[in-house]
């Protein structure tokens, strides 16, 4: 995956490049989770079931929507990167491939691998019936932090500093950006809940 270039901090150039980028994650999303299933698979007794719960987008929503959460953060990082807080080099050699895929991919994937029948799968709205008021900077970049923090000190280190510091850069960065905060709010990601029986 590293041989796409997938975040760059031109925001143009990253939407041009999303389409392509979009179709090698979900490639490689299939392939991984096609292995996932073929090793749960020997795992379980004849008729054993598996519930699987995962980030991801209904099926009429454009791939863009799920990339929100990480492009996100790689403003975030982008910011740090620009103030000298996070070294360039080691922002640009960063790639987290994110996909988050609809519910009739994760369906026609589950079917073809063919270990396991669907017995219900369910699309849900992890903050229904919350106020969407309450989503503040803070509450966003705090849970892009339980998402990425350990990726993101692995790869950069110093933990405590460049995590107060995303969450700084965060705050202030969600703040300015109202119109940011407005999309996430009225574009909430949904939640993939399967329930799966071993054939």
């Amino acid at each position: 995956m590293k041989q796409i270039p997938a975040y760059d901090m031109d925001e143009n150039v990253r939407r041009e490049r999303l389409p392509v980028v979009a179709g090698a994650y979900a490639r490689q999303f299939k392939k991984d989770f096609t292995l996932f299933l073929q090793l749960r698979a020997k795992e379980l007794v004849p008729e054993g079931r598996m519930v699987v719960s995962l980030p991801g987008r209904r099926s009429d929503e454009p791939v863009t929507e799920t990339s929100l959460i990480w492009g996100t953060a790689a403003q975030i990082l982008g910011a740090m990167a620009s103030e000298g807080v996070i070294d360039k080099e080691k922002l640009d050699s960063l790639y987290i491939p994110v996909h988050g895929p609809s519910d009739e991919e994760l369906r026609e994937i589950i079917q073809e691998e063919g270990s396991f029948s669907i017995t219900e799968m369910r699309v849900h709205d992890p903050i229904s019936g919350m106020d969407r008021a309450l989503l503040t900077p803070n509450r966003m970049v705090n849970s892009l932090r339980a998402a990425f923090e350990p990726i993101i000190v692995q790869h950069f280190g110093s933990p405590a500093e460049i995590m107060d510091e995303f969450v700084r850069t965060g705050e202030k960065h969600l703040s300015l950006q109202r119109s940011s905060q407005v999309k996430h709010a009225r574009s909430p990601r949904v939640m993939l809940v399967v329930s799966l029986t071993k054939a």
